[in-house]
């Protein structure tokens, strides 16, 4: 093959087809991106607050505390899947859930470090989720409010 063939073919400065895509001004073309990251953001959520359920399951030493675990679970998980479905009001009470939970872990992170590195790793994966979830909540309101 001709090398100048392929390096044509090739051509790192054809940037006509990535480039050529309108970036949007209006806010209702943002919409859609925003509502999909806010969707993601609670499956993320969601997703987390089942891959650390046998953490909190070990540390449950009554049965009271087995039951408000599962509960807790349970409740997050319809939260969230209300507020994916765009239920009424559900979209804010999960993101109240999860601001209240950002403001419980995150001031607390730097104390779990100096005790248990593996547990704070997974309260600050828990905390960046929900901050994430925050985040993509008020831009989304905000870029349909106005």
């Amino acid at each position: 093959m001709n090398s100048r063939k392929i390096a044509d073919w090739i051509n790192p400065m054809d940037d006509k087809e990535i480039f050529a895509k309108r970036v949007p001004k209006d806010r209702v073309e943002l919409t859609p991106q925003l509502e999909r990251l806010f969707k993601a953001s609670v499956i993320v959520v969601c997703a987390w607050a089942l891959i650390e359920a046998p953490l909190e399951l070990g540390g449950a030493i009554s049965f009271i505390a087995l039951l408000a675990v599962v509960a807790s679970k349970v409740l997050i998980g319809l939260i969230g899947t209300a507020a994916i479905a765009n239920l009424r009001f559900a979209r804010q009470v999960f993101t109240f859930i999860c601001a209240a939970s950002v403001l419980a872990i995150a001031p607390v992170l730097p104390l779990e470090y100096t005790r248990c590195v593996a547990i704070a790793l997974f309260s600050t994966v828990e905390c960046l989720g929900k901050a994430a979830c925050v985040a993509a909540f008020a831009i989304r309101t905000r870029g349909s409010a106005s």
